[in-house]
């Protein structure tokens, strides 16, 4: 009886408990470092206009997410915007619009990419075989053509079920956007 029970208790935790620690030991991080404050106040703003992201490097990988990036960007911060109603300065956040007066353009470039060894994230993790991006956003006045702000988005993923995989460092990227947009781009409730 004894052997039956200590069977059941392994299977059950290998069963339970290691999928789960599996998951929970996804390792991705994002984070932001402007480099040049806004020049202007944000609130003068009230449609922000999300180009096409180019890159700087041309492999296929960094080129074909600078491709998805700005849809994916658009796509996250719709639905951000659907959880918190009325919180943003901007009435319409774009892909491309006709309007010139009070749109603040967004244009991304991705200035790193690497998809790093998911094998190294899996069999060794803490680091080894992490995968990263950098995209840098510089925000104009369209009116003007002046640069408004300029902001570096980072995201990476050191280890994670399986290895993981190299779309959560840039969906950490996403996330630092959001981030981001919440610390300057919202309207702060008054203490």
């Amino acid at each position: 009886m004894n052997a039956l029970l200590n069977e059941f208790t392994c299977k059950w935790w290998f069963a339970t408990i290691a999928p789960t620690l599996f998951v929970l030991g996804a390792c991705a991080s994002s984070h932001y470092t402007v480099l040049q404050p806004a020049s202007e106040p944000l609130t003068n703003f009230s449609v922000l206009q999300i180009n096409d992201f180019t890159s700087n490097l041309d492999d296929v990988d960094s080129v074909n997410l600078a491709n998805r990036f700005a849809d994916q960007l658009h796509l996250k911060i719709m639905a951000e915007r659907e959880k918190s109603p009325g919180q943003s300065f901007f009435s319409e956040i774009v892909r491309s619009t006709d309007k010139v007066d009070s749109v603040l353009v967004l244009d991304g470039k991705v200035i790193s990419f690497d998809k790093g060894s998911r094998a190294k994230r899996y069999w060794i993790g803490f680091g080894a075989g992490k995968a990263y991006c950098t995209i840098q956003a510089t925000f104009t006045n369209k009116e003007t053509g002046a640069e408004v702000l300029k902001t570096n988005f980072d995201g990476e993923l050191a280890m994670g079920f399986f290895g993981g995989d190299e779309q959560e460092a840039v969906d950490a990227v996403v996330e630092s956007f959001i981030d981001y947009f919440a610390d300057y781009f919202q309207v702060k409730a008054e203490p």
